[in-house]
């Protein structure tokens, strides 16, 4: 958790000057490139966050790749975090800067588990009925999980909607436990 409180003061500080600037998308993409080239290269990941090399050098390779594709403020904020040594949280920070721009653009993500692929006039049906309910625009992530006998899964925050047949089916278990023969 200390991982992820670090990463939240670094994200809530970027996206702070992005709503100043009034370009919190543009900063995302920006940041999202940065990540990308981490995921891409992990020599590149390797190398900033490698404790024996100088911020400088770190600072001089990031601007001769990014110099072109980052907007000033976004290259400043990846040379804060060299200067600070917290490249290791770069993926968590961007993490949490895009939680925070869904939360300001009123989307929420849910995760949906089925056991096999459902339509998607079905998935944008449901995200409308869990748009209407919420009062936010609910955008699915779909995840396929054979595992499951039938039925859905929402995942929607930190809340859970079971109606899978297993949960079903261990409920009557529950309730058959409870009755008294005579």
């Amino acid at each position: 958790m200390l991982n992820k409180s670090v990463a939240r003061r670094y994200a809530e500080a970027l996206f702070s000057l992005a709503q100043e600037s009034n370009k919190i998308d543009e900063f995302q993409a920006e940041m999202e490139k940065v990540v990308a080239a981490l995921a891409e290269v992990p020599e590149f990941k390797g190398y900033l966050e490698h404790l024996l090399i100088p911020a400088k050098d770190k600072k001089e390779i990031v601007k001769q790749i990014f110099a072109d594709q980052l907007s000033q403020t976004t290259l400043n904020f990846v040379f804060v975090l060299i200067d600070k040594r917290r490249e290791g949280y770069l993926e968590v920070i961007v993490d949490e800067y895009k939680a925070m721009a869904d939360e300001s653009k009123n989307i929420t993500k849910a995760d949906l588990i089925s056991a096999k692929e459902i339509s998607s006039d079905e998935v944008q049906s449901l995200a409308g009925k869990l748009s209407a309910s919420t009062g936010k625009v609910v955008q699915l992530n779909q995840v396929v999980d054979e595992s499951l006998i039938g039925g859905v899964k929402l995942r929607i925050g930190d809340r859970i909607i079971d109606a899978t047949v297993a949960k079903r089916l261990e409920m009557l278990k529950e309730q058959l436990k409870k009755i008294k023969i005579s």
